[in-house]
């Protein structure tokens, strides 16, 4: 029991961060969404949580609900929605998810960095990870802080080396997101630094096996209710007139013709900040962080951001990856380790970081697109 207090003690400072930044958000929604000049106009006013539901917020509380619903969105955060569910409405099940997954994430991510380098870098990373312009999604009902705290707590329980712990959390990222296959490299990575040469000798080699079993799990059920094992890539298909998945050199190609050849006038100020400045942005602050960890030979950081970078890169539009790179915590490490010792730089980043998303949370409150 007194083991169980100390850590609720330790857990709670969490709790309260996360609580904040839930209320950082809905003030912003409050201070561009309720400035009536009558008493009539504010009384026409919608809840304040219903103008954070938008876009694929729909779709998961659709599952909650049990409507069938795209099998392009995953199933373990409907699922927990829906055990909350039982007890409070949908839409607060949904919140109450996305706050006790951020609160569990930043924890880890403060003992994970802390442990390895020291508060100053981890508290830094973690400011500039909630200021980021896409973590208000950590907020919504979207699978943003439940794959940010599997991600965490992944590589904290494989440094520690409770290989079966790692290898289930392994298994739950492929139920929550696709991109959770790339953990089972990052856990192979591991074991070659502490196995090899005898690796496939070891028990825990085999236990990385769970992790490909989540994302076949989930191939086997499209295929029994779609006939189609991938149907959560083929269904993406027809929410872009372009194609989904290009080779990387084609990518660059139409990024930089969309850069230098579409006059503005043609694709809209909006969306070409969106492509070009945001999305463009989001991918070489990436790759940037992808080439730092090779050169620092940190293999698990780079194996997952090398991935991530890969797959990224054969996107095209590179539509959301301001909002993935959300949750590759290893670049607010490096960002947090390059400023270490220039206040002016990070306290700048952060100047900038906070702007972009009190605006992206003002744009998705009213409706627009922002990740």
């Amino acid at each position: 029991m007194k083991k169980w207090i100390n850590w609720l003690k330790e857990f709670s400072p969490f709790l309260g961060l996360s609580s904040l930044y839930f209320l950082f958000v809905i003030l912003v929604v409050f201070l561009f969404n309720y400035y009536p000049s009558n008493s009539a106009v504010l009384a026409q006013k919608i809840n304040p949580f219903v103008l954070l539901i938008r876009w694929d917020s729909f779709h998961y509380l659709n599952m909650v609900s049990g409507v069938s619903d795209s099998l392009v969105f995953f199933p373990l955060y409907p699922w927990l929605t829906r055990i909350f569910s039982l007890f409070f409405s949908s839409i607060f099940a949904g919140f109450l998810v996305s706050f006790l997954s951020l609160a569990t994430a930043l924890y880890f991510l403060n003992k994970l960095i802390g442990e390895k380098y020291n508060k100053e870098i981890a508290h830094r990373s973690l400011a500039l990870l909630l200021l980021f312009p896409t973590a208000l999604f950590f907020s919504l009902i979207y699978t943003e802080s439940l794959f940010f705290a599997l991600l965490v707590t992944f590589f904290y329980y494989i440094e520690k080396k409770n290989w079966l712990v790692t290898a289930i959390i392994g298994f739950f990222a492929c139920l929550t997101r696709n991109v959770g296959i790339f953990l089972w490299p990052v856990y192979l990575v591991y074991i070659l630094r502490d196995f090899y040469p005898n690796w496939l000798k070891k028990k825990e080699t085999w236990y990385s096996l769970l992790i490909p079993l989540g994302l076949l799990s989930y191939c086997l059920y499209c295929y029994l209710v779609s006939g189609d094992f991938f149907a959560f890539i083929n269904g993406q298909e027809a929410w872009s007139q372009w194609h989904i998945f290009l080779w990387p050199g084609a990518t660059i190609v139409h990024f930089f013709k969309y850069y230098l050849l579409t006059p503005i006038n043609e694709s809209e100020l909006y969306n070409f900040l969106r492509i070009v400045i945001i999305e463009g942005g989001s991918f070489i602050l990436l790759l940037i962080t992808t080439i730092y960890w090779i050169v620092k030979k940190h293999w698990p950081y780079a194996t997952f951001c090398f991935l991530s970078t890969l797959l990224f890169s054969c996107m095209y539009p590179m539509t959301s990856i301001n909002r993935y790179v959300a949750v590759i915590f290893p670049i607010f490490i490096c960002l947090a380790l390059a400023t270490q010792k220039r206040d002016w730089l990070f306290y700048s980043i952060m100047a900038v970081f906070s702007l972009f998303l009190i605006f992206n949370i003002y744009l998705l409150s009213n409706g627009f697109w922002v990740g």
